[in-house]
């Protein structure tokens, strides 16, 4: 793991240096700096404009950790923000805008620590400007984990769980099972008999689909109220239509399940970032074009990234999303076919390129022979 600075606020010194002990321990790479008092805590943070994490316990006698996080957009905006919590219920009743990137249980674990730490050292690593990350970090918009995708996360994780225990979970929730069905059903995925039972439909699925679906409905959900319900449904529904889409591409190009799985959630969960911006107040007609953090790529991919990574999911994804508008921006051989599956997709879909244009321009590139054949041979369905 890349080494990363933390900067970590507690009132209570004692537990402070216990807290350090044990979190360099887990993680040696990292240089942490403890804080007891508010104003060193702001003077360091003004003094080093590149810290990548802060931790603040929520808890405290003259400013509670949420107000902390919020000043922190202000003062300092480029690291990410944990609360550090002995009540895992508050993850559910947040106020808005949401100032709260990660939640560290008190005991906490070190599991926990360790993804919470790799996400920061991936997010350090990724390809964002200093600028875009302060850009990032001072958005308050962010969706929150709930407690039905921890437990979702932690049964899928688990060696003694089975499909019908995680059914169970998604039947508690009506909206996401209706949406579990409704992808369990999709031709366009393959399936051709129906299904109502929501067991069938997690064995179908598979958990890496799953997982991303729960996801993408529980972010949807943290944006009823703030994003126009016309424009919700239509991202919504331009997400699962790109999700498949992608997926049953990926399947025409000979990929093996678990890259399909893996591309499905990319594409599924790439919605997020206009999500966000259409919560902040973007225009939906800009969302595929506008690019005003960075150049190389639309601020929705590197919104959705950046999340994501912060949700759990791997760098490498991460970064197909933000260069999936280039064909040759990915070099690793490994990811070379799933980047460039997300790059069709993405041209033939949101930029009204034509099968036979993207055909003869990976052509005239000498990209792989199978994927142009299989451009050529695919049943798109381009509304």
């Amino acid at each position: 793991m890349e080494s990363i600075s933390v900067v970590m606020l507690d009132d209570d010194a004692f537990l402070l240096k216990a807290l350090k002990r044990s979190m360099q321990r887990m993680c040696p790479e990292a240089c942490i700096e403890t804080f007891s008092e508010l104003e060193p805590f702001w003077c360091y943070l003004r003094e080093h404009p590149h810290v990548d994490l802060v931790i603040s316990d929520y808890l405290m006698p003259h400013m509670h950790g949420l107000d902390v996080l919020e000043r922190c957009t202000q003062v300092n905006s480029y690291p990410v923000r944990a609360l550090l919590t002995g009540d895992m219920t508050l993850a559910t009743m947040m106020r808005q805008p949401n100032v709260v990137h990660a939640y560290l249980a008190k005991p906490f674990n070190a599991q926990d620590v360790l993804a919470l730490f790799e996400a920061v050292a991936d997010l350090k690593r990724l390809p964002f400007a200093p600028s875009v990350r302060s850009a990032l970090g001072a958005m308050t918009s962010f969706p929150v984990s709930v407690g039905l995708l921890r437990k979702l996360k932690g049964l899928v994780d688990s060696d003694d769980s089975d499909a019908h225990e995680i059914a169970a979970v998604i039947a508690k929730d009506p909206v996401i099972m209706a949406k579990v069905l409704q992808l369990a059903n999709s031709a366009y995925l393959g399936f051709q008999r129906q299904t109502s039972s929501i067991d069938e439909a997690v064995s179908r699925l598979g958990t890496k689909m799953l997982l991303a679906i729960v996801s993408s409905m529980v972010i949807a959900k943290n944006y009823q109220a703030s994003v126009p319900a016309d424009s919700h449904q239509r991202q919504l529904d331009i997400a699962s239509d790109y999700a498949c889409c992608v997926k049953a591409f990926a399947k025409q190009c000979d990929l093996s399940r678990d890259a399909q799985d893996e591309l499905f959630a990319t594409a599924l969960l790439s919605f997020i970032g206009k999500m966000i911006l259409l919560a902040e107040g973007s225009d939906e007609s800009t969302l595929h074009n506008e690019a005003i953090l960075q150049e190389d790529g639309a601020d929705y991919q590197l919104i959705s990234a950046y999340v994501m990574r912060l949700w759990g999911y791997r760098a490498e994804l991460c970064e197909l999303i933000m260069k999936c508008h280039d064909a040759m921006a990915v070099t690793e051989p490994h990811l070379k076919s799933q980047h460039l599956i997300l790059f069709i997709v993405n041209q033939v879909l949101f930029h009204n390129k034509t099968p036979l244009e993207i055909q003869r321009y990976c052509s005239d590139r000498q990209m792989s022979s199978s994927i142009c054949q299989a451009i050529a041979e695919f049943s798109w369905r381009v509304k």
